[in-house]
């Protein structure tokens, strides 16, 4: 008898899970991001929630008309999790949100070294870290060209000192073999 409620346990649980497993995000986004240039994997791990994780180039140019001008290309890494807020009423309304489009709030961290791989502008901080909870927008098109912006309050963090302020991310790219649904 034991036995009997326990395999029927299991198997009302395994049905349960099986009716509740639809995901509307996608299983796993490539990107290649054009504005800082990079690569991210975008991983579905929920129904509406991803895991971001992103490496990218910084730049910066220092100059004038009385210095000489120096300039540098720094390494960077990103990762936040996102949760889509709108994909039910996007579907209802009859668009897209194949390629993860729609709207999201996310925890953003970003790290970046501060000594150059290639140039001579090196910052007085080894790094700069940023953490911000965001609100963000993602859209990806049919032949995967794709676009993203999240904006939010932050803290900025350096060997030196720390400070809050507004974050904004901005992203342009394209999905490595187009969207897939």
């Amino acid at each position: 008898m034991k036995k009997t409620i326990f395999l029927s346990v299991i198997l009302l649980s395994v049905f349960h899970l099986n009716a509740q497993s639809v995901k509307h995000v996608e299983d796993g986004l490539f990107k290649v991001n054009a504005l800082a240039p990079g690569i991210s994997y975008e991983l579905g791990v929920a129904d509406k929630t991803t895991l971001n994780l992103e490496a990218f180039l910084g730049f910066a140019l220092n100059g004038g008309t009385d210095r000489e001008t120096r300039f540098g290309l720094y390494p960077g890494l990103e990762a936040d999790v996102r949760q889509y807020i709108n994909f039910n009423r996007r579907l209802n309304n009859g668009k897209n949100i194949s390629g993860n489009s729609g709207n999201y709030i996310a925890f953003l961290n970003q790290l970046q070294l501060g000594t150059p791989i290639i140039g001579d502008l090196e910052y007085a901080s080894d790094y700069f870290y940023n953490g911000a909870l965001v609100y963000g927008i993602q859209r990806t098109y049919r032949k995967g060209f794709y676009w993203g912006l999240a904006f939010g309050p932050g803290i900025f963090v350096d060997d030196f000192y720390k400070d809050a302020g507004i974050l904004i991310d901005v992203r342009l790219g394209w999905v490595v073999g187009g969207r897939k649904k």
